[in-house]
């Protein structure tokens, strides 16, 4: 097994031009995908350092052509050693190419299909991006890793706030993405 760390070492730590590009083309090939981790809790408002794209997609064949076409952007295209095979298997798959994106299929527990109920649709800019709400962020960090217990009590608190009135879930922050909340399945 690769070392999480050591793996990433040899990558350069991934963008929000990356992010980009990467949401652009999953989008073109409307693949099933929801973002989480850093990069979801940064479209939350949330910013914490982050080295890799997280995405969690749907763990079927039929959906590793368009996952596989979309990671085939990157410039040293390592996602051609992909086996469609392994979307059904549930192992998650990490792609090491100029940037890390881990490709997910299994999130503490939680699958593209268990989170669906939590999806909304972030803007960031003219593009939007798949992703889940703070509950359903929350589920994903359910692990004994320090990182996600640090996300953890920092999404418990917002919950709390939000439930409590203090912050409206729905406002749009300066210089953050807006979210709109869509139903996840009629969008592609």
């Amino acid at each position: 097994m690769v070392d999480e760390d050591e793996s990433q070492s040899q990558t350069r730590a991934a963008t929000l031009d990356d992010l980009r590009t990467l949401i652009r083309a999953l989008n073109e090939r409307n693949a099933p995908y929801l973002l989480i981790g850093g990069y979801a809790l940064a479209a939350h408002g949330y910013v914490r350092s982050t080295t890799d794209i997280d995405i969690l997609v749907l763990g079927e064949p039929s959906a590793a052509a368009n996952v596989i076409s979309a990671l085939m952007i990157l410039p040293d295209q390592a996602a051609k050693d992909i086996d469609p095979a392994w979307f059904s298997e549930g192992e998650n798959i990490r792609v090491n190419d100029a940037i890390t994106i881990d490709v997910m299929f299994n999130a503490a527990g939680q699958t593209y299909e268990t989170l669906l109920p939590y999806a909304e649709v972030v803007m960031l800019g003219d593009l939007p991006v798949h992703t889940v709400n703070l509950q359903g962020l929350l589920l994903t960090k359910q692990t004994v890793r320090e990182k996600d217990q640090i996300d953890r009590r920092v999404l418990e608190r917002a919950i709390e706030i939000a439930e409590a009135g203090a912050i409206p879930q729905d406002r749009p922050r300066a210089s953050q993405p807006t979210r709109h909340r869509k139903d996840h399945g009629n969008e592609r």
